[in-house]
């Protein structure tokens, strides 16, 4: 039985049944473009308040890192690098607790043990592993998975149990790939174990739609991976099992769809398993990272586990909410800021709650969502993700319009394959009141295409009083993956489609009959942006990702064979009244922060 979720018109969720790198890029910005974290559209709020918990100065050196070795349970050796706190360049005495990384990207261009020098210094040993297949380690690389979390699981246990000078509490740090193979390690070592606390920083949730490919389109961020990692003595690059998948990514094999494989590393099906081998998680990506929303998703896969809901359901007004699982979106791009000592402090002090037992209050919170409100220049605490239920939906007019009300006669607009410096532009008028946009937002467009597929993608900007736009997110999808899961998408006020879902799945590709018309709903990145008025809302529809997209899309030989170079008839018509839905509410139901959660760019 499927599970619909919907905001009824009170503002409270329904339920009910139915029938039915890493390398990062960042973003390449246009000169008429700006990005969602660029100069407020008005004044700067005051800076928040610090909390009363200071991370304390350096107390201890850092010793020469330690080489050692970590056999795993197959008997592949795991190379490590150890590094203990010192006084007077000794190593000091006493027990500490242990953090973790594990690291792909090998130790001949940079030191991985730097990375914790800011805890070493105040208290704690730090290792530095490198990942199965890459470094100087053993065995043959892959894309994260089951192997990747029993590895991570065994160094957990030999950190905490054979580590000379730990005191068995062990944390996991670590950023992008660094931070993605903590889920997988928190889901395999088991209730009870020694694994404190994660700190899982820049990561997605879901490996096929959040990176590997988007919208069924395979990208080029598992490939472009794949080629920096410095590969392991017994790796061989060109048959291992990360070439497996790289190559059906390119090719169109069987992981070019979201199957089983993509479906078992998702965080939808680790996160259950985290939350009941007990393991607290705090994590942080930025509104211009490579995937924003698979934070935000990690959120409410968390707190749904916790608390025995529908794991993708989303986080209601009023709904119960945990400390012990907390999520951060600031201003930044991909890996922004992570070693830098303002986002180390809120990590250190998770890691001081957890790990030593000091009593921070970090836990005691009621809004452990913690987002930097775009346009306000702000952090905003919160428990709801999205924080309201209120939804507005524009309709494509003609001349380039969005309007408030559906169409009365039929019109159509036109874009083609490949030719996305041609797209179709829609503006709406002013607002006349400051408003707030804060959540998943869906392009319902309704297309006909030349061809048997059709790949459409769509953007939306806020263009500011003085004429400036600044993106706030975008999406694309292939026609031919169109099939809608109403069960796990999110309806606003009105039953309004506010974050589609699709399966993605061989299974569900419906090939189009050229000319024949068939309805897109297309899931476009979330934001949190405070709008003023006289601020315009504008959609983009394009036939490609425009230059600023967040990633780069790799069509396999199949997709451009269907797509070939199709037109594209876009309806504004009373029967097909394609249109964007955002979620938009009143300024007013958002305050500052008491704490700064991280730099304000």
């Amino acid at each position: 039985m499927n599970v619909r979720s919907a905001f009824g018109r009170s503002g409270r969720w329904l339920r009910r049944p139915i029938a039915i790198a890493c390398v990062a890029a960042g973003l390449t910005l246009t000169a008429s473009v700006v990005p969602a974290n660029a100069a407020p559209l008005e004044p700067a709020a005051p800076a928040a308040a610090p909390s009363a918990w200071t991370p304390g100065p350096e107390i201890y050196g850092r010793s020469t890192p330690v080489t050692t070795t970590i056999t795993m349970d197959d008997g592949t050796p795991i190379t490590a690098y150890v590094v203990y706190p010192t006084l007077n360049g000794q190593r000091a005495p006493g027990t500490f607790p242990v953090l973790v990384t594990q690291n792909p990207y090998g130790n001949q261009l940079t030191d991985p043990t730097v990375a914790g020098d800011y805890f070493v210094k105040r208290g704690y040993i730090f290792v530095a592993a490198a990942v199965r297949g890459t470094g100087t380690s053993g065995g043959q690389a892959d894309w994260f998975g089951t192997r990747t979390g029993k590895d991570g699981a065994a160094v957990v246990r030999w950190a905490a149990q054979t580590l000379d000078g730990t005191n068995g509490s062990i944390g996991l740090d670590g950023c992008s790939y660094l931070g993605v193979n903590q889920w997988s390690t928190a889901a395999e070592v088991g209730p009870n174990s020694p694994l404190k606390a994660i700190a899982p920083f820049c990561t997605n949730s879901d490996f096929y739609n959040d990176a590997s490919a988007i919208g069924g389109i395979p990208t080029n961020f598992t490939g472009t991976v794949a080629s920096v990692l410095p590969r392991g003595p017994q790796d061989n690059p060109q048959t291992d099992p990360l070439s497996v998948t790289v190559n059906q990514l390119r090719d169109g094999g069987d992981r070019s769809y979201r199957n089983d494989y993509w479906q078992q590393l998702s965080l939808e099906a680790l996160m259950p398993r985290i939350v009941a081998n007990g393991v607290p998680a705090l994590s942080m990506a930025g509104w211009n990272d490579l995937f924003p929303a698979g934070n935000l998703d990690a959120y409410v896969f968390a707190q749904n586990a916790y608390y025995n809901r529908p794991v993708t359901a989303p986080i209601a007004p009023g709904a119960q909410v945990t400390g012990r699982y907390q999520a951060i979106v600031g201003p930044w791009t991909h890996g922004a800021h992570f070693t830098e000592a303002s986002l180390q402090s809120i990590r250190l002090k998770w890691f001081d709650t957890l790990l030593k037992g000091v009593d921070t209050g970090m836990l005691n919170t009621t809004k452990p969502l913690h987002l930097f409100q775009n346009g306000a220049n702000r952090w905003v605490d919160t428990a709801a993700w999205p924080p309201s239920p209120d939804a507005r939906t524009f309709y494509l007019g003609p001349n380039g319009t969005l309007t408030d009300n559906a169409p009365t006669a039929p019109g159509t607009d036109t874009v083609s394959w490949p030719a996305p410096w041609l797209p179709a532009t829609y503006n709406s008028a002013p607002v006349t009141q400051a408003t707030t946009l804060d959540g998943p937002i869906n392009a319902t467009v309704y297309v006909a295409s030349t061809t048997k597929d059709a790949e459409i993608t769509a953007t939306v900007n806020v263009v500011g009083p003085a004429g400036v736009v600044y993106k706030q997110g975008a999406g694309v999808l292939l026609a031919s993956m169109r099939q809608l899961d109403t069960g796990k998408s999110w309806y606003g006020t009105g039953n309004k489609l506010i974050k589609p879902s699709h399966p993605l799945t061989q299974a569900s590709q419906q090939l189009l009959t050229p000319g024949q018309q068939v309805r897109m709903d297309i899931s476009v990145l979330p934001n949190f942006r405070e709008i003023p008025a006289g601020s315009k809302i504008q959609l983009v529809i394009s036939s490609q990702p425009p230059g600023n997209f967040h990633t780069v899309m790799q069509r396999t030989p199949q997709q451009k064979a269907n797509l070939g170079y199709g037109v594209y008839t876009l309806s504004r018509s009373p029967a097909a009244p394609s249109s964007v839905t955002l979620p938009l509410t009143n300024p007013g139901a958002f305050t500052a922060s008491p704490d700064n959660w991280g730099p304000s760019s």
